[in-house]
């Protein structure tokens, strides 16, 4: 299902079979450490995942930079729960991947572009790096960007790694962690973005619950 981009047949046995606590009886021991044991399952599916979405016609960059931030968002994770949400988003996300590749909507160019900024959340790029992945120059990618999508480049990179960094701060990783890790200047500077984006500081939003429901 996830290297043909079943997204709905994924949710779909997601509703049939909910997730139940993992007792780790049904896995093979790989570490005495029930937390460890987890992670390191969640490495083995990652690259299984990866290996078969590759066969499927996924490029090895962007399945393996995929594979880079959820074993790194697993190795953050503080209890098994957590790890199996991680496991179900790599899924989600995989197969997300998988079926913009074979549907319609944005140009290529545009969705070329928007899988390299996916894929480099984590990493310093600069709309210059991104243009050039693309096969584009800056002034021409920027322009075909905003008339498909409707904002930059830029506003779409800080919205994207703002969407990112929810994800973490519920499951309250240090915001200087978050910032650091996304790329933005400074704890202050990252705090600034998110208010700008949300509406709300990374401090409300965590105390809201919000994040609970990601």
């Amino acid at each position: 299902m996830v290297s043909s981009g079943d997204v709905e047949g994924i949710l779909e046995l997601r509703r049939k079979y909910p997730p139940e606590p993992d007792s780790g009886s049904e896995k093979g021991r790989l570490s005495d450490n029930p937390l460890r044991n987890a992670v390191y399952h969640l490495v083995a599916n990652c690259t299984i995942i990866t290996r078969r979405c590759i066969a499927a016609g996924m490029s090895q960059e962007q399945a393996y930079t995929l594979s880079d931030i959820f074993i790194r968002r697993a190795d953050l994770c503080r209890s098994t729960a957590e790890v199996a949400e991680v496991n179900d988003e790599m899924a989600l996300e995989f197969a997300h991947r998988m079926k913009e590749a074979v549907s319609g909507g944005f140009s290529s160019t545009v969705k070329r572009t928007l899988r390299y900024m996916g894929d480099n959340l984590y990493n310093k790029i600069t709309v210059s790096d991104i243009a050039a992945a693309a096969g584009y120059n800056r002034s021409h990618l920027s322009t075909l960007f905003k008339r498909e999508t409707g904002i930059t480049i830029t506003e779409c990179v800080r919205k994207m790694r703002i969407d990112e960094a929810k994800k973490l701060i519920s499951k309250d990783v240090p915001l200087s962690a978050v910032a650091n890790s996304l790329g933005f200047c400074s704890q202050s500077h990252f705090c600034k973005c998110f208010k700008d984006e949300t509406g709300m500081t990374p401090l409300e939003y965590r105390d809201s619950g919000d994040g609970s429901e990601l």
